[in-house]
């Protein structure tokens, strides 16, 4: 995203570095079943202030029918 708002606050991203994809394990979950946690990409992001976030997303893999995106944590 090119920004989000997190507590009221909007956030514009100046970088962003990613995505690193966590998936569920592959032989816990039969072919034909849907998965309930889903694929994430995970993005590290600095807003124009210098503050540091961990975003992710779930993709349409997850039954989703558009992207969503969450924040995971705060970087020090």
């Amino acid at each position: 995203p090119a920004r989000f708002r997190w507590r009221r606050v909007l956030h514009r991203i100046a970088r962003i570095e990613g995505p690193e994809r966590i998936a569920p394990e592959w032989w816990r979950t039969a072919p034909d079943e849907a998965c309930e946690a889903g694929t994430r990409d995970y993005y590290r992001a600095e807003d124009t202030n210098g503050r540091r976030f961990w975003l992710y997303r779930e993709t349409a893999e997850a039954g989703l029918t558009s992207v969503r995106w969450y924040l995971h944590g705060l970087f020090g």
